[in-house]
This record gives structure tokens, C-alpha cells and sequence, in this order.
């Protein structure tokens, strides 16, 4: 091989290497991934969490885009496998990645949740919760936070309601009292709306407070990231990116949080497919 033949082979190898290695260009262009649960569709999820995402890459000088999961089992499984470097929503599931991912909460809606299940209050059948075992009860499906709360109170796995799903937290009110189920599980939030006094209808169980919804960041962004993200949403400008995900969920504000108040509250996981503790 004369040494124009190697001074070739050394060029065309030292090309192949550059193109193997990433550009400055292509690690500008990391992107993080920002999602919430199905619970609308794609087009409302981009309007509702589109805006903070587009928001936080100025303010970070990354790229973070929102991906609507398409279903909960797609969303359960990416959370699992730490596909998600940011998520907004429940607070079981911010507990989860808390103790599981290692994910930093960094805002979230004030106040908390209490749910309540409720019946109709001429129902002589049912007075208490153990009345509901084999019961039509109307709710949201799993991993909804409120059945999870209503299958926790039956140790049983033979000893069940019967959940009848329902989407929304009108129509499910409505339904228990149309007939459609014998109770039904209600935030005491919307509870009070539908029936303040408490006239057609009785309360069976309130739950224990939780801490509201959450928006919680992974291990790829750094502790000034972090800190960067809380200030950013919680200035005016972040309420602005903020408006329709605070619209959608009737909150005037967000507030900072931290881990302290969500620890404990996974254990509504425990049972769910995926989230078993045995499986870590």
C-alpha cells in the first residue's frame, strides 16, 4: 500500500469517527420529554401542557416538549422505565416517582384531596362502606386516585364493589342518582357543589387529605435546573404558560412543593398493576 493509499484510509477513518461522535449542534438539541396523564385528548393536552413546555425550554435553554401518552397503559409503563423527565399529575403518582425514580417535585396545585363516597339518601341498603361489597359503584377506572382509595378500604380481593365506570364528576353523581350504580366516589371538592347540604344524597366514608396535584422533574435535569423551574413557574410569567393547566383544574395559583408532604401517599399503588412493591 503506497502512502497516498494510507494517507486515504487515515482520512476516510478519522471522517467516519467524527460522524460517529455528537455534534455540540445535536446536544443543543437534547430533548426532554413533558407529560401528563390521557385524560383528554391530544389536541387539549398540547393546549393545556404545551405552553409550559415551549415556557421552560427559554427559560432553561433546553428542549422540552410535551407527548401526549395516547392511554394509561402506555403511561403507567414509560413511568415505570423513567422515560418522562417531567410529569404533572396525581399526588400517588408524584409519591411513586418520589420514592421510585428519584423525581423533585416543584409545583402544585394548593389545597388537597379528599374524596367521598356517597349514596342516595333513601337507600336503606347502604349505610356504611362494608354495604357496598358487590355494589354498583360509579367512579373513573384505575388508577383514578378515588377508586384506588375505595378498592383500599376492602382487604378482600373477593369482597369488591362492582365499579361502573363513568366519565366525569358530574355525570357520576348523576348516574348514582338516576339509578346507574347504588354510590359513588366524589372529590368533596365537586361533592359540594352537587349537593351543599347534603339533601338527596349521604356521605359514607370522607378519606384522609393528600396534597394536590404536582409537577415533578427527574435525575436529567440538575439541581440549578430544578431551582430555576420553581422560580419560572411561579413568577408571572410562568403563570401566564400556566393559565390553562390551572383553568383546567379550577386553580387561581401554583404553590412551590417539596417531597416531605407527598411521602406515604404511593401506598394507594400498592396494589396496582406495575407499581407492586414486590416488583422492585
Amino acid at each position: 500500500m503506497n502512502v497516498h493509499r494510507i494517507a486515504r484510509s487515515l482520512q476516510i477513518l478519522s471522517s467516519l469517527l467524527l460522524f460517529s461522535l455528537p455534534t455540540i449542534e445535536t446536544i443543543a438539541k437534547e430533548t426532554f420529554i413533558f407529560t401528563a396523564p390521557p385524560r383528554e385528548n391530544i389536541e387539549k393536552g398540547k393546549h393545556t401542557y404545551g405552553p409550559i413546555a415551549s415556557y421552560l425550554s427559554k427559560v432553561l435553554g433546553k428542549n422540552i416538549e410535551y407527548h401526549h401518552p395516547g392511554n394509561w397503559l402506555t403511561y403507567s409503563a414509560d413511568m415505570r422505565k423513567d422515560k418522562y423527565d417531567m410529569v404533572f399529575d396525581g399526588p400517588h403518582f408524584v409519591s411513586w416517582r418520589i420514592s421510585k425514580i428519584n423525581h423533585t417535585p416543584v409545583v402544585k396545585i394548593p389545597g388537597g384531596f379528599i374524596f367521598k363516597f356517597v349514596a342516595y339518601r333513601d337507600n336503606k341498603e347502604i349505610s356504611k362502606v362494608d354495604n357496598l361489597v358487590g355494589k354498583r359503584v360509579c367512579g373513573h377506572p384505575p388508577p383514578n386516585q378515588g377508586t384506588l382509595r375505595l378498592y383500599n378500604q376492602f382487604k378482600n380481593p373477593m369482597r369488591l364493589p362492582i365499579l361502573v365506570p363513568v366519565k366525569g364528576w358530574r355525570n357520576i353523581y348523576n348516574a348514582m342518582m338516576t339509578g346507574k350504580c347504588d354510590a359513588a366516589i366524589l372529590p368533596e371538592k365537586i361533592y359540594k357543589k352537587v349537593d351543599p347540604k347534603s339533601k338527596n344524597s349521604k356521605v359514607l366514608f370522607s378519606s384522609s387529605p393528600v396534597p394536590g396535584q404536582a409537577i415533578t422533574v427527574g435525575k436529567r435535569f440538575n439541581h440549578q435546573d430544578v431551582i430555576k423551574i420553581r422560580k419560572a413557574l411561579l413568577s408571572k410569567q410562568g403563570q401566564a404558560a400556566t393559565k390553562n393547566l390551572r383553568k383546567r383544574f379550577a386553580s387561581p395559583t401554583l404553590k412551590a412543593a417539596n417531597k416531605e408532604e407527598y411521602e406515604g401517599v404511593s401506598q394507594l399503588l400498592a396494589d396496582s398493576y406495575g407499581f407492586s412493591e414486590q416488583l422492585f
